[in-house]
């Protein structure tokens, strides 16, 4: 795998109004705040990128997946004594779907965040987006609560590592 910084930000709105199009085609009503999204979203998008915190994946030139890891989250966990990565906006190629590349690149993030000291991944997902929260638990998260955050709720999951 190739793990590299991205900092282009029209190629990360572009990834994540992709994987906002393909939830609607499915009827899933998750993430359509990026098919045209508000200023408050591309500031949140600038400052990852100016924190270095977008990585994409790829192998054999082929695009798999983008997200943001953070070492700390506040806004959707609150303060946390226990080190963490906060792993967001992950979104897989759709092309290559039942292939396990979201099981292999959250086993690579976990084995990052080990090796960089911390002790749990953590992330949330759409409450109503029950195969995504199936799909987490399935790759050993915990469910840790639920959040309201702009009028969506979210699950808080982290996992062990």
């Amino acid at each position: 795998l190739e793990v590299t910084p991205l900092t282009d930000l029209e190629l990360i709105l572009d990834r994540l109004k992709q994987a906002a199009l393909w939830l609607q085609e499915n009827k899933i009503n998750y993430w359509q705040n990026w098919l045209d999204p508000e200023t408050l979203y591309v500031q949140w998008i600038e400052e990852g990128i100016k924190d270095k915190q977008f990585f994409e994946v790829k192998y054999n030139q082929i695009w798999l997946a983008m997200f943001r890891l953070q070492w700390s989250d506040e806004m959707f966990w609150g303060k946390q004594d226990i080190p963490a990565g906060y792993l967001h906006s992950f979104t897989t190629n759709r092309q290559l779907r039942g292939q396990r590349i979201g099981s292999l690149i959250l086993d690579w993030i976990s084995d990052y965040c080990r090796q960089s000291g911390k002790e749990y991944l953590r992330l949330d997902c759409g409450t109503a987006i029950t195969g995504l929260c199936k799909y987490y638990q399935d790759q050993g998260f915990e469910l840790r609560g639920e959040i309201t955050l702009y009028d969506d709720l979210l699950s808080l999951f982290q996992k062990k590592i």
